[in-house]
């Protein structure tokens, strides 16, 4: 099977890393745009906060990260996937009863602590992050090696050779430059556009190094005395420029959650935009309208945990062995004529 990934991505580095280990001639080219997978801080949690649930088949998503990312990590000599606890802030004593109330039947969270009485923070387990920079580059220097990458943008000559048969498939995962893209029937993918920031101090650990702290927004340690702090969340713009409001807003209510960390340093302010689809599923599958072009798209903030479930069953999908669900059809999300 020879397959083309169109874009190098969180979606095209899962996928080209599915086919290979299938045995297939993959190649992957790649235009160099911005890129939301390049900047993200690649978290992973099973729980959605707002109602304390699981997060969409958290079970099976989650064992089939943990196999890849580890497959992933000894394969480019580099641990990638980290995991850590996530402490949740209680807002309030009854956010702190339908915690403990979950807590009963949910094997990811333990009951909340008390600190003089009073509801302080709910632990998670089965949380962490994947360093997805850092996969990205050295998933390229292999594919680089092996003459399997190429920094460019889709070509008519490419589309020409999946029409003659040189190529056997192609797998896009372009993220937000789909939705563009005039080779493909428009879909209705939105960009839900997210800032963060890198902090660091000198002295002595101004945030938690052992655990992620989510007080609505979030702290990340990444390295020594080193964290990202995240994010925005914004539909209407669709820029990647920094804008300096958004740090004082982010830093403000780290300021709040955690009053002595006002003495960080930033190191770096980042800009993404995530590709999202409108029920919050992904497009996995045949490219509407398209003989031979498949999808691998809108993984929005859960990307990381969603991702390798999907590319190993788009894999299937395009060589016939596997049907394409209903709930992640791309053709779901094509607008009218």
């Amino acid at each position: 099977m020879r397959v083309l990934v169109i874009g190098q991505g969180l979606a095209g580095t899962l996928f080209s890393h599915a086919a290979l280990e299938k045995g297939w001639d993959c190649h992957v080219i790649d235009a160099g745009y911005a890129s939301a997978s390049a900047v993200a801080a690649g978290m992973f949690n099973p729980m959605s906060f707002r109602r304390v649930v699981e997060v969409w088949d958290a079970e099976r998503h989650l064992s089939s990260m943990k196999a890849t990312y580890s497959a992933l990590s000894d394969q480019l000599g580099e641990q990638l996937i980290h995991f850590l606890p996530i402490h949740k802030r209680l807002s309030n004593s009854d956010y702190a009863a339908l915690w403990n109330r979950q807590a009963t039947t949910l094997k990811w969270i333990e009951p909340v602590t008390y600190q003089q009485g009073t509801a302080n923070e709910g632990i998670v387990h089965g949380g962490g992050w994947v360093n997805l920079p850092r996969l990205l580059h050295l998933w390229r220097a292999q594919l680089s090696l092996q003459n399997r990458f190429e920094r460019r943008a889709l070509s008519h000559r490419d589309i020409d050779n999946l029409n003659n048969g040189a190529w056997d498939a192609f797998v896009d995962c372009r993220g937000m430059h789909l939705r563009n893209a005039p080779e493909t029937p428009r879909m209705d993918l939105r960009g839900n556009r997210g800032e963060i920031l890198t902090l660091a101090s000198q002295d002595a650990p101004a945030l938690p190094s052992s655990y992620i702290l989510n007080f609505g927004k979030w702290t990340l340690p990444i390295g020594p005395n080193q964290w990202r702090l995240g994010a925005s969340y914004e539909w209407k713009r669709q820029d990647i420029e920094p804008n300096p409001e958004t740090a004082d807003f982010l830093l403000h209510a780290l300021k709040n959650a955690v009053p002595h960390s006002a003495s960080l340093r930033v190191q770096s302010h980042e800009v993404g935009v995530r590709p999202v689809s409108k029920d919050r599923r992904p497009m996995v599958g045949p490219c509407p309208e398209r003989p031979k072009w498949h999808i691998f798209n809108g993984l929005g903030t859960r990307g990381v945990l969603i991702g390798p479930k999907w590319a190993n069953l788009l894999v299937d999908i395009v060589i016939g062995d596997a049907q394409t669900p209903d709930i992640v059809n791309p053709k779901r999300l094509v607008f009218p004529v």
